[in-house]
């Protein structure tokens, strides 16, 4: 049975393994390029770890807190992910930025949908009203995904990385989140 369940600061070790098992899949498989890291290592990096551990505890509102949930597999490791990432500008506090991942043995699940349903919730719940996303040019299921909750796309930069000897463009979307019940 899978469950999604809120991360706190003690899930670090479990998440940057579902991390590093995902960032290892960009490009491989038949799978698009979708990270721009490509020294898997950094999944649990000390200075990730810190920023995870600190930022998660943050409250809302304020600079630098995050909020993640996953998908947890039988056996308790965690297979798919997404996060919510408040700006350290204080005059941005309006906004977030998500990021999402699912490990390629659990595509075609809905997951992905489960999640970002998920972080939409929470921005609602939590009066956040613009989910800002990076995702690269190639990944046109996530592209298709993000397209079907109501992101618009409002910028590309071409060439922004160079991956595997591969250019690659970062195409920046957001969604406007409509505040029910105010």
């Amino acid at each position: 049975m899978l469950t999604v369940i809120s991360l706190t600061s003690s899930h670090f070790d479990r998440w940057s393994e579902h991390l590093y098992r995902h960032l290892a899949e960009s490009g491989k498989h038949g799978l698009p390029l979708f990270s721009p890291i490509e020294d898997v290592s950094l999944a649990s990096s000390p200075e990730r770890r810190t920023r995870f551990e600190t930022s998660v505890d943050i409250p809302i509102h304020q600079p630098g807190w995050m909020r993640v949930w996953a998908v947890e597999a039988v056996g308790g490791s965690l297979i798919a992910h997404v996060d919510l990432t408040g700006s350290t500008i204080p005059s941005e506090k309006h906004r977030a930025t998500v990021g999402i991942g699912c490990e390629r043995n659990f595509h075609r699940q809905g997951l992905g949908r489960t999640l970002m349903k998920r972080a939409i919730e929470f921005a609602v719940e939590n009066r956040i009203e613009w989910i800002d996303l990076f995702v690269f040019g190639e990944n046109t299921v996530a592209l298709a995904l993000y397209k079907s909750f109501g992101f618009a796309e409002i910028g590309r930069r071409a060439d922004r990385f160079r991956i595997a000897g591969r250019s690659v463009d970062d195409v920046m979307m957001t969604l406007h989140v409509p505040l029910a019940a105010q």
